[in-house]
């Protein structure tokens, strides 16, 4: 399983934080190049949107995930990212 722990950043904007795997990072970045769109990749940071959800994932093991505007629930991306690993 690649997410480690979840953590609600801000209620308003629905804003989590995931602790993932250091070893699924690159899985995670794969999952964002095929399943969504990848908007910017710079250093350790891949921007991107996945389902209307807005991510960004920061090596070596945090991703962000802002949920407002999103069709999908971050019990749904956990479950999709726990297929990765």
């Amino acid at each position: 399983m690649c997410v480690i722990s979840r953590s609600l950043v801000c209620a308003s904007s629905k804003t989590y934080v995931l602790k993932i795997r250091e070893d699924c990072v690159d899985k995670v970045a794969e999952f964002l190049k095929t399943k969504g769109r990848v908007t910017a990749e710079y250093g350790p940071l891949l921007k991107g949107v996945y389902k209307d959800a807005i991510v960004t994932l920061v090596k070596p093991d945090k991703l962000q995930v802002i949920l407002q505007f999103a069709k999908i629930s971050i019990e749904e991306l956990e479950s999709e990212l726990r297929g990765l690993g």
